[in-house]
């Protein structure tokens, strides 16, 4: 694993968020930024969501199968630029947030996956919905169509409330939001329905793709990682802009001790987005992805012969 700066030919940047769910950028606008910054793959993983990577498949239009595409998980190539289609999976256990990555997740809207990210989706406008009642109650009424107006894609939730807040002039930032008002025990927070995270890493092995426990060192439950493992958890998202050089270490330690890939990315959501790093600068070796095409490999031919 490497923190790149401007040498990332050949290199990939495996966590990237676009306007799908609280990214700044549309897929297209992150495949341009990786085409500048000499980034060869990037994993388009939104929250609850796969709409970003559909919308690049709409756009390489004939020149590829997008009905393969949508069938099955493959990476594809736009504009020089290997796509991944991955995910984002907010899970919750014991008031904790673990978040787990699923790549090469099939985005078939039609899918089981997808059934189950809809379902994801919609608690998620429940919960926003519930926040606002909770906001005028403390004397910051917010507008449901103003914070709809900033999710632009299909999965919304408290960053878009967040800068719901800041354009009313309640708070300077998102970050100040969440640390006065919408983070976990705060007036305006409001529980949503959540996979544990147990139940994500099954969610995307049945699918077929490969789990992979996100930023891991923000969860601060590092107990779970047995038992994660033994449910089918594939790697570590070892490199992360909140992560210290100690924890990149020791989680690169946990997943040689426990057999797992070791992934890294930005965590890319826009700048001044005030969430992740950089896009390109938080980059692993390509040989990580071949890590993970080959378990995806493996895991496809599982579920085929189901």
């Amino acid at each position: 694993m490497t923190g790149a700066g401007k040498d990332t030919v050949g290199k990939a940047d495996l966590h990237v968020h676009t306007t799908a769910s609280d990214g700044l950028f549309s897929a297209e606008e992150v495949v341009s930024l990786c085409e500048r910054r000499g980034v060869q793959v990037v994993a388009i993983a939104d929250h609850d969501t796969t709409a970003g990577v559909r919308q690049l498949i709409s756009r390489v239009g004939e020149s590829w199968s997008a009905g393969r595409a949508m069938s099955w998980s493959s990476s594809f190539y736009h504009r020089g630029v290997e796509i991944i289609p991955a995910v984002e999976i907010n899970a919750e256990l014991d008031e904790k947030e673990v978040h787990i990555l699923g790549y090469f997740v099939p985005v078939d809207p039609g899918s089981e996956f997808a059934i189950l990210l809809d379902t994801l989706r919609r608690s998620r406008m429940d919960r926003v919905r519930a926040m606002v009642l909770r906001l005028e109650e403390l004397g910051f009424p917010v507008e449901l169509e103003r914070i709809l107006s900033f999710a632009k894609g299909e999965s919304v939730g408290r960053p878009h409330v967040g800068q719901a807040m800041v354009q009313k002039g309640y708070v300077s930032s998102v970050k100040e939001a969440f640390e006065k008002y919408l983070g976990t025990g705060k007036p305006a927070y409001v529980p949503r329905a959540h996979l544990t995270p147990v139940q994500a890493v099954k969610s995307i092995v049945r699918a077929g793709g490969v789990a992979v426990w996100a930023h891991p060192g923000t969860a601060g439950c590092d107990h779970l990682l047995e038992k994660l493992v033994e449910n089918g958890l594939d790697g570590l998202e070892c490199l992360h802009p909140e992560h210290s050089p100690e924890d990149t270490r020791r989680y690169a330690a946990l997943a040689r001790e426990y057999s797992l890939i070791a992934t890294g990315g930005s965590d890319f959501h826009g700048p001044g987005s005030g969430e992740g790093g950089e896009l390109g600068e938080w980059v692993v070796d390509y040989s990580v992805v071949t890590l993970l095409k080959e378990v995806r490999l493996k895991r496809g031919l599982q579920t085929a012969g189901r």
